[in-house]
């Protein structure tokens, strides 16, 4: 999604999204999650001057940070938290995308400054930024995904089911 139409998300339209992110899976259900929505302008245009990922005018702006304060320190779980959030955020895009939204999940920018921008406690830390609009007419065509035969193996690595596509 690299370029939004001029129009203001209502936020009934959010709300489906939202929920469905806050009803992702998460390990040991600690939901050790936080989120920021920037709808104005103003801060749309703050978040862009360190998000160089973010195409355009979005009309908000999703931070979905890991909580630190809910997830124990202990080497097996190392990054698993930030792949809950990837889930959550998951939700939230397909959910978006069926309330006719487009967004594109962003880890091109600087956590600093968008930590201070956000005013998040130290315990929060941004781990992607997601532009959210209505798509502009002009959409580039989708990127070509990879055919399943070169991403998915059946039941061992290098199997493929005969026939499958």
């Amino acid at each position: 999604m690299r370029s939004y139409a001029s129009q203001p998300i209502p936020d009934e339209v959010v709300d489906s999204p939202v929920t469905s992110m806050l009803a992702a899976p998460s390990g040991a259900n600690r939901q050790a999650w936080a989120f920021v929505t920037v709808r104005s302008e103003r801060g749309i245009r703050a978040l862009r001057a360190f998000a160089p990922g973010i195409f355009g005018t979005p009309a908000m702006v999703l931070a979905a940070c890991v909580d630190h304060s809910r997830v124990p320190e202990h080497p097996v779980s190392r990054g698993a938290h930030r792949l809950c959030v990837a889930m959550a955020v998951e939700n939230f895009l397909l959910a978006a995308h069926a309330q006719g939204l487009g967004a594109c999940p962003v880890h091109s920018f600087q956590p600093a400054p968008v930590h201070r921008l956000l005013r998040l406690p130290t315990h929060l830390e941004p781990v992607l930024v997601v532009p959210v609009g209505y798509p502009a007419a002009d959409q580039p065509e989708a990127s070509r995904r990879r055919p399943r035969e070169e991403v998915v193996a059946d039941e061992t690595f290098g199997h493929h089911r005969p026939g499958v596509a």
